[in-house]
């Protein structure tokens, strides 16, 4: 039957099934295991490497991909040269440490044949950042003994599935599934169809604080908005109001213009005509007088120079009557 490895047999396997570890990180049924070098920040896919002095920092909400600072050698040739016919298989525990601070942490297990270092993920589920220091112990490992019945056929390494053996960084996962799946087999919740506010607040933080701000700053928005719409229609009445007024006023104010244009064009057209006329008559008339003033001076015998003389005289005379005449009619 399986057992736990006490701190005095976890001793023994330092430097070969455990390599890169220290005596004093054993436990009385265990050992911590501490963060490595190589870093993966899931929200963005960035990967980092961690500096032996350097400080990982873990935003609120923010999920990462770590790696352990230790190598584990679960393979059979290794356990075996410590317990022959037996073989190592591991279970993965978040340190209270961590959960005292909020991080989410997942255990996992280290099947019997496994070789390389470990990969967890942890998520920051506190509402200030995790700063967590090269090599500071975050997981810890409960080892077993299998006994001879209890060795798995086949190792951890010697299926074509297993895929993270060997592994010397973060390794991305190794899922796969079709890149384009039909509806028809597809089953899911109906969680698309929440209300997005719902979604924010039960995503734990910072979301759940984004969307509680959300709902109140919607409730202020409804209420800005009655009053915009109050005021929009307020707004649209009175301009109806005063467009109707201005039209009103100005077809009054239009009939009164044209009519004061008819009164006024038929003003200057009977002024016109009445000095078209004074004039007129006045140079018919002159004209007239004019023509028998020469003809009857004709008959006196006068001389050119003298008739000349007579209608420039006439002439002026004329004219001067003619201007008398307009200009008092202005």
């Amino acid at each position: 039957m399986a057992k736990i490895l006490a701190d005095h047999e976890i001793e023994r396997l330092l430097g070969s099934v455990l390599i890169g570890t220290e005596e004093k990180y054993i436990n009385p049924n265990g050992i911590e295991l501490r963060l490595g070098s190589h870093i993966r920040f899931h929200s963005t896919g960035e990967e980092k490497e961690l500096g032996s002095e350097s400080f990982l920092k873990v935003n609120p909400g923010e999920t990462v991909v770590i790696s352990s600072l230790e190598k584990i050698d679960f393979t059979e040739d290794t356990v075996q040269t410590i317990y022959p016919n037996s073989m190592l298989m591991g279970l993965i525990t978040p340190t209270t440490t961590m959960m005292r601070e909020g991080i989410s942490q997942v255990s996992t297990k280290i099947d019997a044949g496994f070789r390389g270092i470990l990969n967890w993920a942890l998520r920051n589920g506190s509402t200030k950042d995790l700063i967590i220091q090269h090599g500071e112990p975050i997981f810890k490992l409960t080892i077993f003994l299998l006994d001879a019945d209890e060795v798995p056929k086949l190792s951890y390494g010697e299926r074509e599935t297993d895929s993270y053996q060997d592994a010397n960084s973060v390794v991305r996962s190794a899922r796969r599934i079709p890149a384009d799946i039909p509806k028809s087999k597809m089953l899911s919740s109906s969680f698309d169809k929440l209300d997005p506010k719902k979604q924010l607040r039960e995503a734990g933080y910072p979301f759940d604080h984004i969307g509680t701000e959300l709902v109140t700053l919607h409730g202020k928005f409804e209420v800005v908005s009655k009053d915009v719409m109050f005021l929009k229609d307020e707004f649209e009445k009175r301009t109806d109001e005063l467009s109707a007024k201005i039209v009103a006023e100005t077809g009054s104010l239009s009939e009164k213009l044209n009519e004061f244009r008819r009164s006024f064009l038929e003003r200057v057209e009977a002024i016109f005509a009445q000095k078209f006329i004074r004039v007129t008559g006045i140079m018919i008339g002159g004209i007239s007088i004019m023509y028998g003033g020469i003809s009857f001076l004709e008959t006196k015998n006068l001389s050119g120079n003298t008739l000349a003389f007579i209608a420039v005289i006439v002439g002026i005379v004329v004219f001067a009557i003619t201007y008398l005449l307009s200009r008092k009619s202005k």
